[in-house]
């Protein structure tokens, strides 16, 4: 729950220098993913967040960790890791489904 913590201030996208946003959109769904009444849209959220990233124009994480240092909650990149598990995860659930 750790991820909860995040308050959304942009720190970690003005310190990475891809512009990625991946910090906080890992940490959001990371937190919204890992609640029991979360469960049910937890692969479309996957999805969508990732999705609506890359429309806003926010480059990809290279795991710099500039994010990191900078995050006045201290979200660690291990946001990152879940949410790409979740997307990839999900992504695949999707593609199997046609």
């Amino acid at each position: 729950m750790d991820a909860a913590a995040c308050i959304g201030c942009g720190a970690c996208v003005a310190a990475c220098p891809n512009a990625s946003a991946m910090l906080f959109t890992g940490a959001k769904v990371s937190h919204l993913n890992s609640l029991p009444q979360g469960k049910a849209e937890k692969e479309r959220r996957s999805v969508l967040m990732v999705q609506a990233m890359d429309e806003a124009g926010f480059g990809g994480c290279t795991n710099i960790g500039a994010c990191e240092s900078v995050c006045p909650k201290s979200i660690k990149l291990d946001v990152i890791a879940q949410l790409n598990r979740d997307y990839h995860t999900s992504s695949l659930k999707k593609i199997l489904q046609f």
